[in-house]
């Protein structure tokens, strides 16, 4: 009996190292808003042009662990990189769920094109130090780690007219039950701005007080610096 298992996971590997890198194509269309185009390699080792949301991000590249093919949990590293990021990490595969870790740098020039559409604008670059997460068919189930964002200016628009401020460097923070963001500035410990992931494929944002006197846009009345004062739901899948 052990021998027929180990004929058949040696088949497994010996097909999933011939077949084509478009394979994984069609499993990415299904995660919505995301494609992998112009594809090379094979499915255990490749490479492919990544979009989401019809925003292209830069060249996809991955590789499976044979060791983690014999414990039954398949794993591979990964690394994604455009003109504007360059981030790579792990992702497995345990059970019924994805463990995904990212480390890297991001541009702004890689998230104004999202941000557009809130007539939003920044500058500077983020630095994710460590992000570690897990991702089940409910959502988004875990997420720890942080980074930071190197400041700089921010153009927004409110009321019909255009505003421009300059913010510090800021950091975040990750954390799980439930999962959220925080973020402060670099060199305090008040809270500015604060993002829950919530049911249903939304996330709620919290904005505090002072982070709209930063803004130039002091909140009226008085309050603590890290009372959310603005609080949004946007729907992001």
């Amino acid at each position: 009996m052990r021998t027929v298992a180990v004929g058949i996971l040696a088949f497994a590997l010996f097909c999933a190292a011939l077949a084509p890198a478009e394979l994984l194509a069609v499993l990415i269309e299904r995660l919505g808003g995301a494609s992998l185009t112009a594809t090379a390699g094979t499915l255990w080792s490749g490479s492919g042009a990544l979009r989401l949301q019809g925003l292209g991000l830069g060249r996809l590249h991955w590789s499976f662990e044979p060791v983690t093919l014999m414990q039954l949990a398949p794993g591979c590293t990964w690394r994604l990189a455009g003109d504007s990021l360059d981030l790579h990490g792990r992702m497995a595969f345990q059970g019924g769920a994805i463990e995904l870790s990212a480390r890297g740098t991001v541009a702004a020039a890689a998230v104004n094109p999202g941000l557009a559409a809130y007539d939003i604008r920044l500058d500077g670059g983020f630095d994710i130090e460590r992000l570690d997460a897990t991702v089940t068919a409910e959502g988004l189930e875990r997420l720890d780690g942080g980074g930071r964002w190197s400041g700089g200016a921010v153009s927004y628009a409110l009321g019909g007219q255009s505003h421009t401020a300059l913010l510090p460097p800021m950091r975040a923070e990750a954390q799980s039950a439930p999962v959220r963001a925080k973020a402060f500035a670099e060199a305090g410990s008040t809270l500015l701005m604060e993002a829950e992931i919530m049911d249903g494929g939304y996330v709620k944002i919290g904005i505090t007080r002072r982070l709209l006197q930063l803004l130039n846009r002091p909140w009226a009345g008085s309050g603590a610096d890290d009372e959310i004062v603005v609080s949004v739901e946007e729907a992001i899948f």
